[in-house]
């Protein structure tokens, strides 16, 4: 979703690139090594955050995380529709966040339903059937037992109307 978000109209790759890296570094990769650290010093249970009550530490840190790169994006008058997309995952991850004091609401299901709704709003229709992919995750959270079929649903829909908001509210 990056990659595809930050050469939506670019002219120079090498400048895409550059946002891309830094969009993927605080986004992704710091996030995951965050995780990754917990799971060996045994602070988490494993690199899914099964136990509800842990996900607080991983939440805040990639709000943080997150909201250090949009900084940097803004700074460096980064693409629109990249600094729109770490908007949408900054207010998704708060959103889920607060849910999930109460509830085990997937993030794995709002993360790739926000992708593939920013995508269709950047690309259009031919965007789709990545529809699909959405469904296969989310059913293969509950086959794996990590959710609930309605938390798989709540998490794709809040993430959908989250993005489709701020996407309207942006311009994009």
């Amino acid at each position: 979703m990056i990659i595809l978000v930050t050469l939506y109209h670019t002219r120079n790759l090498l400048v895409a690139s550059l946002y891309a890296g830094i969009t993927f570094l605080f986004l992704t990769l710091g996030p995951l090594l965050y995780i990754l650290l917990g799971v060996r010093l045994g602070k988490l249970s494993d690199m899914d955050v099964s136990r509800r009550t842990e996900r607080a530490g991983p939440f805040l840190f990639s709000i943080i995380s997150i909201m250090l790169g949009l900084f940097i994006l803004i700074s460096l008058h980064g693409p629109r529709n990249l600094v729109t997309a770490l908007l949408v995952t900054e207010m998704s991850a708060m959103v889920l966040m607060v849910t999930t004091r109460w509830w085990k609401i997937s993030v794995h299901a709002a993360t790739l339903a926000g992708s593939v709704t920013m995508l269709v709003a950047l690309y259009g229709v031919i965007i789709l059937p990545a529809f699909v992919l959405l469904v296969l995750v989310s059913w293969s959270r509950v086959a794996l037992r990590r959710h609930t079929v309605a938390q798989v649903v709540m998490g794709s829909l809040v993430s959908i109307v989250l993005t489709t908001v701020i996407i309207l509210l942006r311009g994009v």
